[in-house]
């Protein structure tokens, strides 16, 4: 119902009813006393308080008449024309950040009805009208005033989903938002809300309804345009805090039971984006922090060592960052009571920067795993892995000798480990290649579940009977696949 003055006011203005077969039209002067007598014979000369008349219009199909009735009003006064504009000062309508709190292309007439905007469908030739108000709609959104815009946005859109309908921004402004449905051109649908940001609570509220809708839509789809990645962002906020590596289709499955649409991919990808910005920070913000996070290690863990490698700055621009390396103090104290084994690995970032980490792990006595050192480089060649097994040397292993280092064959590590001088080559330390890997690569090949089996059990064993008993096997299956475990060094 699109009222001009606030809920609870009194000020004069033409009403007209439809009640059955009943029309009346009724004023109220400035005593609250009903005019309706005096305007009885407005139209036509006809006594419209009379039943008969009435109902002899009706049946008569009179709509000419009807018509006249329905657009009765009485002039508004000066008096109650300042009247009217104290209460909407009172409320902030009016003021200077509100003067388009109307459409520009509607004028208020100085007299006008309260009859709302209606939707009209036609029963046995009769017109049937079905009111919606702005309360009405308030109702179904759950409330009248939002704490925020965002709350305010949000509320709209779980609405237009919930009826299956969608709307367009046609306005937005920190303290203003506008919008309408997205087919008014299309179908002719009037349906539009505005809400503004009162300065007095600072709260939105919705000053303008028109409605409901009036379109249909043609084409059905999975998918609903206001299903959109921030919506998606605060529906599943509380699953992606608890779990941070909870999956797309598993948000997305979340999503369709909750709502009854099917978004996709993308955009549930952008909404868990977003809720871990908010949760934990942009990245910007998170690289940035890394050498106060790092700083503060050092501080509380005395003998931790990072070591950073950053691209030379200029008085103009900042230092950029490419590689950190660092070792928490108990693990370079506790590598002195491990196995001499090391194992290393590296890990893709997928993040909005990509890089590599890499990881070094030992073995203690008791078969449990160590994490020993890691390092953030930009991705895996020689001279990064080559810069992360010196560090390694010095600040972990230091002048222990006989480490066997356990690694892909990733051409990088073998670059560097096999180079002039290195501490990882017998005698001052052994290579070996890590059956997990080597099997893994076996299979690409192959594409043999039982063959991988076989080989993944040779490379187990530790009797030489064992193990050319599990290679026959192997031989027997297939040859080929004998001969390519053969044609790779036993002792790696």
């Amino acid at each position: 119902m699109a009222s001009l003055l606030p809920a609870g006011r009194k000020a004069p203005f033409s009403q007209t009813f439809f009640s059955g077969q009943t029309f009346f039209s009724g004023r109220t002067d400035d005593s609250g006393e009903s005019t309706a007598a005096d305007d009885s014979k407005a139209i036509g000369g006809c006594d419209f308080t009379d039943a008969n008349v009435i109902s002899d219009i009706v049946q008569n199909e009179n709509f000419y008449t009807i018509s006249q009735v329905a657009v009765v009003s009485n002039a508004i006064t000066n008096d109650n024309e300042a009247d009217a504009n104290e209460v909407l000062e009172e409320d902030g309508i009016g003021e200077e950040d509100d003067e388009d709190a109307f459409d520009n292309n509607f004028q208020v007439p100085s007299t006008f009805t309260i009859i709302e905007e209606t939707n009209m469908t036609t029963v046995n030739n009769w017109i049937v009208t079905q009111l919606a108000s702005k309360n009405d709609f308030t109702q179904e959104l759950g409330k009248d005033s939002f704490k925020d815009k965002e709350e305010l946005i949000r509320a709209i859109k779980l609405y237009s989903i919930r009826t299956h309908k969608q709307f367009e921004v046609v306005e937005t402004r920190p303290t203003l938002w506008t919008i309408r449905c997205k087919l008014h051109l299309q179908s002719g649908c009037k349906w539009q809300v505005r809400a503004i940001k009162r300065k007095r609570s600072g709260y939105f509220e919705i000053t303008k309804y028109m409605g409901p809708h009036t379109c249909l839509y043609n084409n059905i789809s999975q998918d609903h345009p206001n299903l959109d990645g921030s919506l998606i962002a605060q529906e599943t906020k509380h699953l992606i805090k608890e779990q941070p590596s909870i999956s797309i289709p598993a948000l997305r499955a979340k999503i369709v039971d909750k709502l009854g649409y099917i978004p996709s991919y993308k955009k549930v990808w952008t909404g868990k984006q977003k809720v871990i910005e908010q949760v934990f920070g942009n990245w910007e913000e998170s690289y940035s922090a890394l050498p106060k996070f790092l700083c503060a290690v050092q501080k509380f863990n005395p003998g931790t060592i990072v070591e950073w490698l950053v691209s030379s700055s200029t008085n103009e621009e900042p230092m950029e960052f490419r590689r950190v390396f660092w070792a928490f103090a108990p693990s370079i104290k506790g590598f002195v009571h491990c196995r001499p084994v090391i194992s290393i690995d590296g890990t893709h970032l997928y993040c909005k920067y990509k890089g590599t980490m890499m990881i070094a792990m030992g073995v203690d006595g008791n078969n449990q795993i160590l994490p020993l050192a890691f390092a953030i480089v930009e991705n895996e060649s020689y001279d990064s892995w080559n810069w992360f097994l010196s560090y390694i040397k010095i600040h972990v292993v230091k002048e222990r000798e006989g480490i066997c280092l356990i690694s892909d064959r990733h051409l990088g590590i073998l670059k560097a480990v096999n180079q002039h001088g290195s501490p990882w080559l017998e005698p001052r330390g052994f290579h070996r290649h890590c059956l997990r890997h080597f099997i893994n690569n076996f299979y690409e090949k192959f594409r043999n579940s039982e063959l991988k089996g076989l080989a993944y059990r040779a490379g187990s064993q530790n009797q030489v009977r064992k193990f050319n008993s599990t290679m026959e096997e192997i031989g027997k299956l297939n040859p080929q696949a004998r001969q390519w475990l053969e044609s790779h060094p036993l002792d790696r």
